[in-house]
């Protein structure tokens, strides 16, 4: 599946775009369905969305109202992570709904609705905390270079009230593309969270380019409140930390980057180089091997591809919450890289996208095991009459589940004899759908979708795509129980 037929499958922001809505409610819709969300018990919650959706409520409407819910109602305290992912998964949810068939296409959100009333409880229960009413506005208003300005010393200075109020006043002056230039770069600065930070922008971005530059607001403030959470930590803005090493060296390290960094050369040998330097290499060490390839001439979709590589290396040794990550993470990255015009916020996103992979390895709970080796994965033939067909995908998902290594090879045997990618990816969506019970199912899942559709043609791909059944669904999880029931619910 190459790129053009991959935005296909996953659904484009062409009719939704950043700037504006097209052919969507009026406001006063959302907030009826916000109200619906946000105050309706958990246990009515499903059934009430259904008889919305039965009454003609359509799905941007429903998204819009789930992910402004998400953002009012789940802060990113004291963690990036655990139940702010009721905000982070957002787009995974809408990538994964635009990839099933028209009759399963509601589940997703379900699950996402649900989901987000469990999240919502938690919060309530440990803190009562709901999003505040913005800062007013000032008179006069700054102009967008003053704007940035103020935004970038709040960020730089890691004070949270000062940010709420620089980027409502920024988004209000400024355009997305100015508003997320900043935002790219400060979602890589440290890996507090496990990088979840850069989620939470790559999240942001893509739910607005669906839902409309008018809900900038709530989503903006939400994300900026992720970027200065600092934990238990002394403020960065006053303590030189080790979490921001990587972020200091690299942003030092850009200036040796040549200027023909983009014409580099493309191959599977390249990206070989790159893996086995993030095999070994601490965090700085990686950095700055990253710099050197890039003087050698290699490409940056040749690290890209080894970022991705070593991420799938990780989980095939300790499949994990923790190291599926090093995946999620390389996929925002990447994705920040794809949409930023500036050369050296995406020189940026590379460099600590190559800083992070040795952290993974560290937080492996078989760090000391060393890590499998993605060019040692071998292909098993499948035993179906046909190695392609539907069949073969039948025998490649009944070895998951404690003889995982068995699926990975079954993939790979199945993807090397020329079986459709497309219909490999239908049927992880599937029991993803039917069998995912947390966020971190549908992120990895959909990154890893990704990872594999951007990058170029070559055995490496179809290898650490094949690595994914290392955490992906399949019959072994057991039916999850609240899309049965929303499934009966919708087909009533």
């Amino acid at each position: 599946m190459d790129r053009r037929d991959f935005l296909g499958a996953v659904g484009s922001a062409a009719t939704l775009t950043i700037a504006g809505r097209s052919g969507r409610a009026q406001p006063a819709d959302i907030h009826d369905l916000l109200d619906l969300l946000e105050e309706t018990p958990r246990s009515q919650i499903i059934e009430r969305v259904v008889a919305r959706i039965r009454s003609g409520t359509s799905y941007e409407d429903l998204l819009a109202a789930l992910t402004l819910a998400t953002v009012r109602n789940v802060q990113p305290y004291p963690d990036v992570g655990f139940k702010y992912h009721a905000v982070m998964v957002m787009h995974a949810i809408h990538h994964t709904t635009q990839g099933m068939p028209p009759a399963e296409r509601w589940l997703p959100l379900m699950w996402a609705v649900d989901n987000f009333k469990e999240e919502q409880a938690e919060e309530l229960h440990s803190s009562g905390w709901t999003m505040a009413a913005p800062p007013p506005a000032p008179t006069p208003m700054p102009s967008p270079g003053q704007a940035r300005s103020a935004l970038a010393d709040a960020l730089d200075h890691w004070d949270l009230e000062a940010a709420d109020a620089a980027v409502v006043n920024f988004a209000g002056v400024g355009g997305p593309r100015e508003v997320f230039e900043l935002l790219w770069q400060y979602g890589a600065r440290d890996f507090r969270g496990i990088g979840h930070k850069a989620i939470t922008v790559q999240n942001a971005h893509r739910m607005l380019a669906l839902l409309g530059w008018e809900h900038r607001e709530p989503v903006l403030r939400s994300t900026v409140a992720a970027l200065v959470n600092f934990y238990d930590d002394p403020n960065p803005a006053t303590t030189e930390l080790e979490e921001e090493a990587a972020w200091r060296q690299n942003t030092a390290l850009r200036r040796e980057i040549p200027g023909n960094w983009l014409q580099g050369r493309l191959d599977a040998g390249a990206s070989a180089e790159v893996l086995a330097a993030l095999r070994e290499g601490d965090t700085l060490e990686t950095g700055r091997a990253t710099v050197g390839f890039l003087r050698d001439g290699i490409s940056p979709v040749s690290i890209w591809h080894a970022l991705h590589a070593a991420g799938a290396e990780l989980l095939m040794t300790d499949p994990g919450v923790v190291p599926l990550h090093a995946q999620t993470v390389s996929n925002a990255l990447q994705y920040a890289f794809r949409e930023s015009a500036d050369a050296a916020t995406r020189q940026l996103m590379l460099l600590q996208g190559a800083a992070f992979i040795p952290r993974y390895r560290a937080m492996s709970s078989r760090a000391r095991r060393g890590v499998a080796r993605l060019d040692e994965l071998e292909p098993i033939p499948v035993e179906a009459p046909v190695a392609t067909g539907t069949e073969a995908l039948d025998e490649v998902f009944s070895t998951g589940g404690d003889a995982r290594s068995q699926a990975m090879g079954k993939t790979l045997g199945y993807l090397e004899a020329g079986g459709a990618v497309q219909a490999l990816v239908d049927r992880i969506r599937h029991y993803l759908v039917a069998n995912g019970s947390n966020s971190h199912h549908y992120k990895f899942a959909e990154a890893a979708v990704e990872n594999h559709a951007l990058s170029p043609r070559s055995p490496w791909r179809d290898r650490y795509l094949a690595a994914g059944f290392a955490y992906f669904n399949g019959p072994w999880n057991g039916e999850n129980s609240t899309m049965r029931g929303a499934r009966e619910l919708l087909e009533a």
